[in-house]
């Protein structure tokens, strides 16, 4: 199945790229394919609308097909539609952009996002977008929060990419900084995967306690520091109103099931 190999590897690549797209020439230096090869599959896969084409730039990502795939997937998988009245709660009460991000087996991402009517700057934080561990805030949020052995294996498995001079690529001071967020609830991506953009997320408990999802926000640094306190008062309030209601819904399901 060499073909569904090629085709995985490229949608991996298209997948995690920026919005401005990947070209052919980054998709054949990452998949180690040839940019012939690439063409040809390249071509077919725009035909099945899984990717578009930039006329402009010639780039290439994410098409429409797979866009309804990955929002199928995610309806099916979380509870997006609860704890959706919570982000649109926090985007309303600060006017910043506000989003929800879950775990599942390691991987943090984000399944829905609010940009409040008045908000005049785009963040590229997309509905499946994956959140790298060591520096969001929304994964950060919820890392802190799982068993000790299972975030020592997270952090000697995962590649902590360096993005910006704010980055944390040392484990101890990863581990450090997880066992503060533990502490107070709330996490912090200060400038780390972009220069000038900063985040706060707190975390979304179940029933069970564990921390599954998180909520975050994102705003200019200048504008989070300033805004600091008044910020994570906000997003606590709401975090702990979004846990609450987590766990009524965990109830119902118990006294039907016999579990949690």
């Amino acid at each position: 199945m060499e073909w569904l190999k090629r085709f995985v590897a490229i949608m991996d690549v298209i997948s995690e790229a920026t919005a401005d797209g990947v070209s052919i020439t980054e998709l054949a230096s990452t998949t180690e394919l040839s940019k012939g090869t690439l063409h040809r599959i390249l071509q077919d896969m725009v035909g099945h609308n899984l990717i578009s084409q930039n006329s402009s730039t010639k780039k290439y990502c994410l098409g429409p097909k797979a866009m309804v795939w990955g929002s199928k997937f995610v309806l099916g998988q979380d509870p997006a539609g609860i704890l959706s009245q919570y982000c649109d709660l926090l985007a309303e009460r600060t006017n910043l952009y506000t989003f929800l991000s879950r775990i599942n087996e390691g991987e943090v991402y984000c399944i829905y996002t609010k940009q409040p009517s008045k908000f005049n700057k785009k963040y590229f934080v997309h509905v499946g977008q994956r959140m790298p561990l060591h520096c969001t805030a929304a994964a950060k949020s919820m890392v802190a929060f799982l068993p000790a052995v299972q975030i020592d294996d997270l952090i000697t498995h995962n590649n902590m990419i360096k993005f910006t001079e704010h980055t944390k690529i040392e484990a101890s001071n990863i581990i450090k900084e997880l066992q503060d967020i533990k502490t107070t609830g709330i996490a912090f991506c200060r400038e780390e995967l972009e220069l000038g953009v900063s985040g706060i997320s707190t975390p979304i408990f179940v029933g069970n306690e564990q921390a599954a999802f998180s909520i975050s926000l994102l705003s200019d640094a200048g504008f989070i520091n300033q805004q600091e306190e008044s910020l994570i008062q906000e997003i606590v309030k709401i975090g702990k109103q979004a846990s609450e209601h987590m766990g009524r819904v965990c109830l119902l399901t118990s006294i039907k099931t016999g579990e949690c």
